[in-house]
């Protein structure tokens, strides 16, 4: 049977936005979180506004699948946590390439296989499917989906009762832990600020990064990356808290909303904004690493073995 191995992730998407800088990044302790004023616009800029302790979002992804995402990111910090340290010359790859880079692949599989005692409901695959298998998906599945097929609906016939496997790559989440990690244990006190974000050299180097490694993503993938890391760029103190805060926390549903209500920009102002909080915390984890790599001017934030 064919397999969907979808990252459903943001409803509405646009690209990114510029607006007037205002502090400066500090690795000093991080600052209490405050209520969220609306910003003033000056010289043109931007305005951005948002409410705090409204529900969550509705998740896009149907139930079943919305379930295993939420499993799955779990499973990953549990792993994460259980590591006894991951080596530089693993985690590395893993957290400053691609999910589809072959070397992040085979970091990532090779990580996954020297831990099998930490990897939560570990998978065993055929003999012949082991080769990167844990780097490439480790796909698990999501539910599946009954229908027809294009030939029977136009030729009005009976509806065949065919299955589709939905499935999500494990892969995904996995690499998205060990960057929270990466950021939270080599970064705990730095906090990236709209001036940093919004600087014209700052986003330069994070541009010229992404060229870089970001010609393993997918069109779809562009779209979500691009998105999410213009809500960072104009929203960066609120995303670095999200990413601190407890996965699955009502301090992250806080955090999650207030990135949402004040980055319309960044999606057309769209109305209708659904985003999957597993997936999005790992997309903002991905999108507030590498604008730190941008903001301090290093290539990476990882020590050397």
């Amino acid at each position: 049977m064919p397999s969907f191995l979808r990252s459903l992730f943001l409803t509405a998407l646009l690209g990114c936005a510029f607006a007037t800088p205002a502090a400066r990044a500090q690795d000093g302790r991080q600052q209490p979180a405050q209520g969220a004023p609306a910003a003033t616009p000056q010289d043109g800029g931007i305005i951005v506004s948002g409410r705090l302790g409204e529900k969550s979002k509705l998740s896009p992804l149907p139930g079943s699948v919305n379930k295993v995402s939420r499993d799955v990111a779990t499973d990953a910090h549990q792993f994460v946590r259980c590591l006894d340290g991951i080596p530089a010359n693993l985690r590395r790859p893993i957290v400053e390439g691609h999910v589809r880079d072959p070397d992040t692949q085979e970091a990532l599989d090779k990580l996954i296989l020297t831990n099998t005692a930490c990897y939560p409901r570990l998978f065993r695959p055929m003999l012949h499917m082991t080769s990167g298998y844990y780097g490439a998906c480790n796909p698990a599945q999501a539910g599946i989906r009954s229908g027809q097929t294009n030939a029977e609906a136009s030729a009005h016939e009976l509806a065949a009762s065919i299955q589709v496997d939905m499935s999500i790559c494990r892969s995904t989440y996995d690499r998205g832990a060990i960057i929270e990690d990466t950021f939270l244990t080599q970064a705990p006190h730095f906090m990236l600020m709209r001036a940093d974000t919004l600087d014209r050299e700052v986003v330069d180097r994070f541009r010229a990064r992404e060229t870089q490694r970001g010609k393993h993503r997918s069109p779809m993938d562009r779209r979500y990356y691009d998105t999410v890391s213009c809500m960072v760029q104009l929203e960066p103190e609120a995303s670095v808290r999200l990413i601190r805060a407890a996965p699955g926390s009502e301090r992250e549903t806080q955090l999650r909303m207030q990135i949402l209500e004040r980055t319309g920009l960044c999606t057309g102002n769209a109305k209708n904004v659904r985003v999957d909080p597993p997936q999005f915390r790992t997309y903002i984890a991905d999108a507030v690493y590498h604008w730190a790599l941008a903001a301090k001017n290093v290539e990476t934030l990882i020590p050397a073995a």
